[in-house]
């Protein structure tokens, strides 16, 4: 069973849905699925915050209600979503869906609203603080305004100004923001009828993607390239940008090629800055190298409602599924069949001791930040334990504790959801990371070279 999850982490079956509802169904919908099924609701809904999730819950099924189109039902049932702020609980798009939508109810249901910007206006928005003002990006065609426009679902639009590009004439309403709390906002992209969903919090005079105010450059902090190199002749460098399934060959075949530097270099800086994840069995190419003691990773249960029971019943239809799993994957269905709507312990604690230490590396760095999630963070957990490992850098993400992911669609929108089915028992010892984020030995701030700072830490080490 130990394997199992670090397998189907994030293959999700779709439970197809024909019923046909208007917004307040929809959102009524969408709440009594994530309220039966989601692996963490009896710990992010408790007796101490009931009246406030009730009054939250009142609150966007009301304001659902007045919907006038599917692209403002979208955006308060995704608000009402965050709430749980679980980067793991979540909806999207659902591409072969929309793709069989006729393109005037397209334009209908998830309409590209228009509206009228002054040359006026956006010299006065030029000069104003808060999130209101002009946001530019080098190499880009427009400009966008962002300002005051409410309406019971957002608080500001963010309009195209200034356009030469052909795909976004002026005045197109570009995404649409409400308010969540003290400089952080719900932020709903519209890109050719598709919505996408996210919360921002702007910092920097950065609204989102390189867009900012006032002319001011931003640095791009993102991690693209798997890169090694040799930094001096103590110290390899390497940079992995993705642990998602299909980086897995080019991992492997990094660390292949540099065999002989690992295995005399006295030094490594790992660089999983932004690293969002993606498989388990992704990084074990690495594992070995970090070894030097028994490394103990903690289970999971999973919540066995009956649509979850569906969802890995349907997972055992993917012909992708490797076969050796499946006998596991029934197994573990036939006992939740047995005790439904409880928590089962599916995944014991284990300790790993099947690898031999290396004399090489025997110091190694990992730069981390708020980019690292999901099985990013897992690997951390586990290489933390390594008494050659240092982390460097800032907190990351804290997106672990609910994962093992099914599908269910909505009743008329082309868009899934997805939840957790599984819960770390990380939650009951008092070890649980999301919303926290495993944390750093060393902080370091974004005027420093990270680069250098470690090169500094192993040099003096």
């Amino acid at each position: 069973m130990k394997y199992l999850f670090l397998l189907i982490a994030y293959i999700c079956t779709a439970i197809q849905t024909q019923a046909q509802c208007d917004c307040k169904q929809e959102f009524i919908k969408i709440k009594n699925h994530v309220e039966q099924n989601y692996a963490g609701f009896k710990d992010k809904v408790s007796v101490n915050n009931i009246s406030k999730y009730k009054e939250f819950t009142a609150q966007k099924e009301k304001v659902a209600s007045l919907a006038e189109n599917k692209s403002q039902c979208y955006f308060i049932i995704s608000q009402w979503i965050s709430y749980f702020n679980d980067h793991h609980l979540y909806s999207s798009l659902n591409a072969e869906s929309i793709e069989k939508i006729d393109p005037k109810k397209l334009q209908t249901d998830f309409p590209i609203e228009k509206l009228a910007i002054s040359d006026a206006l956006i010299k006065k928005l030029e000069n104003v603080k808060g999130i209101e003002g002009i946001y530019t990006k080098k190499g880009e065609g427009f400009s966008i305004a962002v300002l005051k426009n409410k309406n019971p679902f957002r608080d500001y639009v963010a309009v195209v100004v200034k356009s030469s590009d052909s795909k976004f004439a002026n005045g197109t309403v570009l995404a649409e923001l409400k308010e969540k709390s003290a400089k952080e906002y719900f932020f709903l992209y519209n890109s050719s009828n598709k919505l996408a969903f996210s919360t921002i919090k702007p910092q920097d005079n950065e609204l989102i993607s390189g867009f900012v105010k006032n002319g001011k450059e931003i640095t791009d902090n993102e991690n693209y390239n798997f890169e090694a190199k040799l930094l001096n002749e103590n110290t390899l460098y390497i940079n992995i940008p993705s642990f998602s399934w299909e980086a897995k060959p080019m991992i492997d075949s990094l660390f292949a090629a540099q065999k002989e530097n690992l295995s005399k270099s006295s030094n490594l800086i790992l660089d999983l800055r932004n690293n969002s994840g993606g498989s388990d069995d992704t990084y074990s190419v690495i594992s070995p190298i970090l070894y030097t003691q028994p490394i103990k990773t903690i289970g999971v249960d999973i919540w066995a409602s009956n649509d979850n029971i569906k969802g890995w019943e349907l997972i055992l239809q993917d012909p992708n599924m490797p076969a050796e799993s499946k006998p596991e994957i029934q197994k573990m269905i036939d006992k939740m069949k047995l005790q439904v709507n409880q928590n089962l312990n599916i995944a014991e604690d284990y300790i790993d001791s099947s690898y031999t230490p290396l004399l090489f590396p025997k110091n190694v760095v990992i730069l981390i930040n708020e980019g690292c999630a999901s099985s990013t963070e897992q690997f951390l957990l586990e290489a933390k334990q390594s008494k050659k490992v240092t982390l460097m850098g800032k907190n990351t993400m804290g997106t672990l504790d609910y994962s093992n992911l099914r599908e269910s669609n909505f009743c008329e929108m082309p868009y899934t959801l997805r939840t957790p089915t599984t819960r770390s028992r990380r939650i009951d010892i008092g070890k649980g990371i999301d919303g926290i984020g495993i944390r750093p030995a060393v902080y370091l701030t974004n005027k420093q070279d990270w680069v250098k700072e470690a090169l500094n830490f192993l040099k003096n080490k």
